[in-house]
Order: structure tokens, then C-alpha cells, then sequence
């Protein structure tokens, strides 16, 4: 081994600094999920993050963002100290404030607030014949304004887009008419939700979850 190379991982991922607090806004520490990213597990979701739209944003984003590392490990090739140091600097810059995407430009950089990017979806998704959409897993009117508190406010675990760097995990509840096939609907709210914020925000990864929690008679 040569003295500007080392074997991947090199060193504990999970004790690695980040940000000065680190923490998501559901609460959950951004050198946890960096590990599970870094260990393989980014798609095996606990039971938190099968319903945080926090935590499925950060591990998208820090998958793409580890995916040089993982690339080098598949080849069994030493990779460069400078590689694990300039995703280390992506990750924190990244972490540095998680209620806005990040967009690097050779003029600089380009943020988008979690707020605007809830309006755009939920907009979009309005776009959809017969929908009825708000934000969040619930369309009841009490947890509507709860949520939408949450994402306009920010630093709320209940908000209902997670975004980190250049993903986005979006929660939609949707009322459908009667008699609609409530599957191609919920696809279709995806499918342009999904559309219009690659087009407007130039995101790379988009998840929308949506739930039917009501039918308009």
C-alpha cells in the first residue's frame, strides 16, 4: 500500500465529522444514515424512515454522493485519500442546512427552500382531473393545516417534503372521485409531480408517496 492510498472503507464512516450538529429535522443524526449508506443498507429503511420523508431524502442523496466510493470498493482497487476527503467536504456542505436543496454551479451555488418545493408539488399534483391534494399523509382538514405549518415554518419533524442536496422525498394525500382507478390516479400524481420538479428545480431524484385517504362522491 502506497503512503497516498488506503483500502475502502478507511476508516468508521459512522464516527467521520460532519456539520457542527449533524442532526436531520425529524431528529435522526446525519453520520447514522451516512453509515447505512456507506455499509450498503440504504435501501433497507427502518421503521422511521419508512415514514420520514427526512431521512428517505438524506439517504438518496448521500447514496448518490457516496456512489464514487462504492464504485472503487466493486473494482477491489485502493481508492485515494483525496476521493474519501472530497465526498467528506460534499457531505458537509450538504448538511449545512437541510430545509434547502443544494445545487453546485461553477457560479456558485443554487438553493431551493423545502416550502417552495411543497408548493410545486402539491401544485402539480393538482394538475391531475379530480384530484383533491394536500400535504402530508392525511387530507383531514386539522392535520392539513398541521402540516402545511410544518413546511412553511420549517424545523419541523412533521413536514412533508425531506430534501437534501439535489433529492427530494415528497408526502401527498390525495381525495379521488368515485369510481376512478385509484391506482392510475396515485400514478399519475407521481408521475407529474415527479416531472415538474426535475424541470423546475433540476432535481436528480424525486420520491412522491401518496396516500388515498378519501373519495369524492
Amino acid at each position: 500500500m502506497t503512503d497516498d492510498s488506503m483500502p475502502y472503507p478507511a476508516f468508521p464512516v459512522s464516527r467521520l465529522p460532519l456539520a457542527p450538529d449533524g442532526i436531520l429535522a425529524c431528529g435522526h443524526g446525519v453520520d447514522d444514515i451516512l453509515a447505512q449508506v456507506a455499509d450498503g443498507r440504504a435501501r433497507e429503511l427502518d421503521r422511521h424512515q419508512q415514514g420520514c420523508s427526512h431521512c428517505q431524502a438524506a439517504l438518496s442523496e448521500l447514496a448518490r454522493v457516496w456512489q464514487p466510493v462504492r464504485e472503487l470498493a466493486a473494482q477491489r482497487i485502493h481508492a485515494p485519500v483525496e476521493l474519501t476527503t472530497r465526498v467528506m467536504n460534499d457531505v458537509r456542505q450538504l448538511v449545512q442546512d437541510v430545509w434547502y436543496t443544494l445545487q453546485l454551479t461553477d457560479l456558485g451555488t443554487v438553493k431551493v427552500a423545502a416550502r417552495v418545493v411543497a408548493r410545486i408539488a402539491r401544485d402539480a399534483a393538482r394538475q391531475v382531473p379530480g384530484v383533491r391534494v394536500a400535504l402530508g399523509k392525511s387530507s383531514e382538514g386539522r392535520n392539513v393545516r398541521l402540516v402545511e405549518w410544518a413546511t412553511h415554518r420549517h424545523r419541523h419533524p412533521h413536514a412533508a417534503v425531506g430534501v437534501l442536496g439535489r433529492t427530494a422525498a415528497v408526502e401527498l394525500a390525495v381525495a379521488v372521485q368515485y369510481g376512478d382507478s385509484i391506482a392510475d390516479v396515485a400514478k399519475e400524481v407521481q408521475q407529474r409531480v415527479v416531472q415538474e420538479l426535475r424541470a423546475t428545480i433540476r432535481l436528480e431524484s424525486v420520491t412522491v408517496n401518496v396516500t388515498v385517504d378519501d373519495v369524492i362522491l
